[in-house]
């Protein structure tokens, strides 16, 4: 190591400029041998990844990135607001950027893909990662970070969200203890334990702060020493071992530490020779911080950064980078969708199983604000819809018609207004149906013209014991040329029921796509168009391929092709329903969320015949 670059910026306590700066020293004698303004304000972060360096400009609410070592802007990303307060970046291996949002208070992740076609944007957040917190250093395919105003370490699992508490300091130290830097070497998070106070008195030479060593598979404290910091220890890194030191765990032999990494270096003598290669970065200015980034990694290392990340543009990395959950279906343009989805961060969260086996989404994920966050697509299985389509495609066309199924079948009234607002190019045939509480199901009578098709299905995705938790049955008849609109749905039946789709007849020109970025970043304050398709990504949906969709999150669907697309849509209960049957010809009425039909022509059930 030559030399270091670090974050010059005034104090925000009455500052005499506003000017702030790159500044690189010499890593021997200290003695600063480059200084480049930069055009940041309130900066708190600033990391290094090859040819580029990420700024965290916390005022402007913006991450900029800059060209190394000339340090030129190359473009500024505005992403978020002041309160928002950005004060951490991670440039990962897949592109991207991560960056934690302090908030002031609750504080989240969140991804940004800097080449996002228009522009830059944010992709996937973790929600509540801890309380003004700081620092997000990758390791195991966690993330290591501090819940700062609670003292506390902490690990994050991106795919979930889950935050697993590793150590927190006494809550019986007085003062309190606020937590920032950090940097993880060896097994070992390193970050700096300080006084709190308010801004006016962090600039102290009385004010000092403490350097801790955790082991993080056991949450042991391995020391706890005093820096003479004389304000607020802001930043822990060993520039030494490579750039990455302040976002990817590392090897005291240098560079980044591999995903398996062993834990062998349990031992205050490791911990002690790792120490000596720490650099901590203080700041005067309470709830702030400079950035350090090394920047004379070796060509060596340089050669392995740049042979990773053309290993995972390629995906010749050995798997590590593919965490699909194709399940049972050997699709490549299934396995690709689903790993873009994991990629933009809606990785499917599942809790518990049908009586099949088959996993299902997590139902009170799914009811919460951010239902995203319960994954959007989860493939399941690939069935023989052989019989199935044979009576579909051999269905009289009039039987689609209102007319036909009010003297046959059965009827609704009272949904026309809705069904023609989203979905004016659709037909739909009931066999179950539900009101909005799904504890009244109905079946309606052209299910047994269908059952001997459809239950043997249903027995394979589900399992037997499972089918009497079917909600609503239909199909879904979309004609040439036609578009479901841009929606989610928000009945109780999308809360209290898994929606599952199986392809009964459709064309590679019919586009499904879901829309989890509009609804996200919409919930975040940003404009954005709910027709807009520009964030919208397409899930092949072959005949035969059987779903579960989060219908909370917005989707919508295209028809370019000449057939009429086919769709059989399941809702599915966690607990068992007793449905009654209704008579050929019943007209039910669907008033305010409530299914009210005819008593004298609804039959006893099932179970009683």
């Amino acid at each position: 190591m030559k030399t270091v670059w670090n974050v010059i910026r005034p104090h925000n306590w009455h500052p005499k400029t506003s000017q702030e700066f790159l500044v690189e020293f010499d890593a021997e004698t200290g003695r600063e041998v480059n200084r480049v303004h930069i055009e940041s304000r309130f900066t708190h972060d600033a990391v290094r990844r090859g040819d580029r360096v990420y700024v965290a400009n916390t005022e402007m609410g913006e991450v900029q990135e800059l060209h190394f070592p000339d340090m030129k802007l190359v473009r500024g990303m505005r992403l978020f607001t002041l309160k928002q307060h950005v004060n951490t970046l991670a440039p990962l291996d897949d592109g991207t950027v991560w960056a934690v949002l302090h908030n002031l208070g609750k504080s989240d992740a969140v991804k940004i893909d800097p080449n996002a076609d228009p522009r830059p944007r944010v992709v996937a957040e973790i929600k509540e990662v801890g309380l003004k917190a700081h620092g997000l250093v990758s390791w195991r395919d966690q993330f290591v970070m501090l819940d700062s105003e609670n003292g506390a370490l902490v690990v994050v699992d991106p795919a979930t969200g889950a935050v697993r508490h590793i150590w927190q300091a006494p809550q019986t130290a007085d003062p309190a203890k606020f937590l920032k830097g950090l940097c993880v070497v060896d097994e070992v998070a390193y970050f700096g334990l300080n006084v709190w106070g308010p801004r006016s008195n962090r600039d102290s030479l009385v004010n000092n702060a403490e350097l801790a060593a955790v082991e993080l598979n056991t949450g042991a404290l391995l020391w706890q020493r005093p820096v003479q910091t004389r304000g607020l220890l802001n930043i822990v890194a060993a520039p030494g071992l490579g750039e990455a030191s302040t976002y990817r765990a590392m090897a005291s032999t240098g560079g980044v530490a591999e995903a398996s990494f062993a834990s062998t270096t349990k031992g205050s003598g490791t911990s002690t020779d790792t120490a000596a290669t720490i650099l901590a970065t203080t700041h005067d200015d309470g709830d702030t911080g400079g950035g350090t980034s090394s920047a004379s990694a070796s060509s060596k290392q340089q050669q392995q950064q740049q042979e990773e990340q053309k290993a995972a543009g390629s995906g010749k990395d050995g798997g590590k980078a593919r965490d699909v959950l194709a399940l049972g279906i050997n699709d490549a343009e299934v396995i690709a969708a689903t790993q873009q989805l994991i990629d933009m961060g809606y990785r499917p969260k599942t809790s518990g199983k049908w009586a099949s086996g088959q996993p299902r989404l997590d139902l009170a994920v799914k009811d919460s604000v951010h239902s995203w966050e319960a994954g959007i697509s989860l493939p399941l299985m690939q069935v023989n819809i052989d019989k199935l389509k044979e009576l579909v495609l051999g269905m009289p066309d009039d039987m689609w018609t209102p007319e036909r199924q009010r003297r046959e079948n059965a009827a609704i009234d009272g949904r026309k207004d809705n069904m023609n607002k989203f979905k004016p190019g659709v037909e739909a045939l009931y066999m179950v149906f539900s009101d909005q509480s799904t504890e009244h199901v109905y079946r309606f009578p052209y299910y047994d013209h269908f059952k001997s098709a459809i239950e043997p299905l249903l027995e394979q995705v589900l399992g037997k014991e499972d089918v009497s938790k079917v909600v609503r049955l239909q199909f879904a008849r979309m004609k040439p040329g036609t578009e479901i609109k841009p929606h989610k749905d928000m009945g109780g039946y999308a809360k209290a029921a898994h929606r599952i789709h199986l392809p009964v007849v459709t064309h590679p020109n019919v586009s499904f796509q879901v829309c989890p970025e509009a609804e996200r970043q919409a919930l975040m304050g940003r404009r954005m168009s709910a027709a807009s398709t520009e964030d919208c990504v397409p899930i092949p949906m072959a005949e035969g391929m059987v779903f579960e969709l989060n219908n909370r999150v917005m989707h919508l669907v295209l028809n370019r092709s000449n057939v009429k697309r086919v769709q059989m849509v399941v809702d599915v209960a966690e607990e068992p329903r007793v449905p009654r049957r209704l008579k050929p010809g019943t007209v039910c009425n669907y008033d305010r969320a409530i299914m009210v039909c005819p008593p004298e022509n609804v039959l006893p059930d099932y179970s009683k015949v």
